[in-house]
């Protein structure tokens, strides 16, 4: 394949993507047809599975491009208030301000996972990824502690799930009542978990 020829791939698999994150928040992952998000995109079924088999699979590749894209920016935030008079408090502040800006994603995921207690497909692909966006999130954390200098008190893992089904729960809060005011409780929750599972670093002795 060609160097041009795989570049107009990527974009329109890009276009795919942003086609469906809006059509799945839009009707709902079971709701929305291979069409549907076709049309949103302006691409022909053909175009659509010349890259994806199913729409699960589509939605493989939406989880796979938002988690990182999440998780990169996440990072960088906390890098960037290492410095401030109370780092925690402002990696928390920014976290949950990059975790509101894309609730669109959180609601789409949480209704896919909803859709998994009854769907043997979704629950079979969360399967493949939970674990290792858990392995991602956890990694995640345990450089954010150092960057923080923070000591974790429990399994980096656990916490990330914690943090996950935390974050999960106060979107599906938020989509029962929409207008709510959910960003202060969310920083609230996320402040008194990192709180919780966290210990200042011990100097090393020299």
């Amino acid at each position: 394949m060609s160097a041009p020829t795989t570049r107009r791939r990527a974009v329109t698999v890009e276009r795919l993507l942003d086609a469906a994150l809006e059509t799945f928040a839009d009707t709902g992952f079971a709701a929305a047809s291979v069409e549907d998000v076709c049309r949103r995109g302006g691409f022909t079924r053909g175009a659509f599975y010349s890259s994806f088999s199913t729409k699960h699979e589509l939605f493989a590749a939406l989880m796979t491009r938002e988690t990182a894209r999440d998780l990169a920016a996440a990072e960088q935030l906390v890098a960037e208030v290492s410095g401030a008079a109370d780092p925690l408090v402002a990696a928390v502040d920014r976290v949950a301000d990059l975790l509101a800006a894309g609730r669109t994603w959180t609601l789409v995921h949480t209704e896919y996972q909803l859709l998994a207690a009854r769907d043997t497909d979704a629950a079979a692909l969360l399967d493949r990824f939970a674990e290792g966006m858990a392995t991602q999130v956890a990694e995640v954390l345990e450089r954010a502690a150092d960057t923080l200098g923070v000591t974790l008190t429990l399994p980096a893992t656990d916490v990330a799930h914690a943090f996950l089904a935390l974050h999960h729960g106060l979107a599906l809060a938020s989509a029962r009542t929409p207008g709510a005011r959910t960003g202060a409780l969310e920083r609230t929750a996320f402040l008194a978990l990192v709180r919780g599972v966290t210990a200042p670093s011990t100097a090393p002795t020299p």
